[in-house]
């Protein structure tokens, strides 16, 4: 994601405005709305065209997302009547980072090279928990390429532990020794 000043405010400003009941609730409406920005090019386009009213973009979003909260409707309102509603799924992503942030939340994603059973995710999610001390979400992601073992990716910090990188290691050895 580009960092973006103005859509930071604004998510800032909605989660503050939020009471403790509907704050979750807000959440997965954003997290709604960045899945529908994420599989549909068609609306990013819609959004930031600079030749569509902004009126008639509102009425879309609203037409959209007509499941989500009063909340999120006031902010596409917002957005709209301070001419930057072409921000609004940049809002909904900064707002799931200050959320997860503020309630300790934590994606892992940890590759292998085939489905890990729900016995191995168990574990290795309470280990991370143990680490990091955050509520972890484990997502496991199969890539075939990586033959054997598994690759762990904590926000920035990433443990290779797959055999592939295993391999580039030795290889990398032996050629240096090679050199030498």
């Amino acid at each position: 994601m580009n960092y973006n000043r103005a859509a930071y405010r604004y998510a800032k400003a909605t989660l503050a405005s939020c009471d403790k009941n509907e704050v979750t609730k807000i959440f997965t409406d954003m997290q709604t709305v960045c899945k529908a920005f994420e599989d549909s090019n068609e609306l990013k386009l819609f959004v930031d065209s600079k030749v569509i009213k902004d009126s008639d973009k509102l009425s879309t979003l609203k037409e959209v997302f007509q499941q989500s909260s009063k909340k999120v409707f006031d902010l596409m309102e917002l957005l709209m009547k301070n001419r930057r509603i072409d921000l609004f799924d940049d809002v909904a992503k900064s707002f799931i980072i200050i959320y997860n942030k503020m309630y300790k939340n934590q994606d892992v994603i940890i590759t292998s090279s085939s489905v890990l059973s729900s016995i191995t995710i168990e574990k290795i999610e309470s280990k991370v928990k143990e680490l990091t001390s955050k509520n972890i979400k484990l997502i496991n992601k199969v890539d075939s390429s990586i033959v054997g073992g598994f690759v762990l990716r904590i926000g920035d910090l990433q443990y290779d532990a797959s055999f592939k990188n295993q391999l580039n290691k030795l290889k990398q050895d032996f050629i240096n020794i090679s050199i030498q």
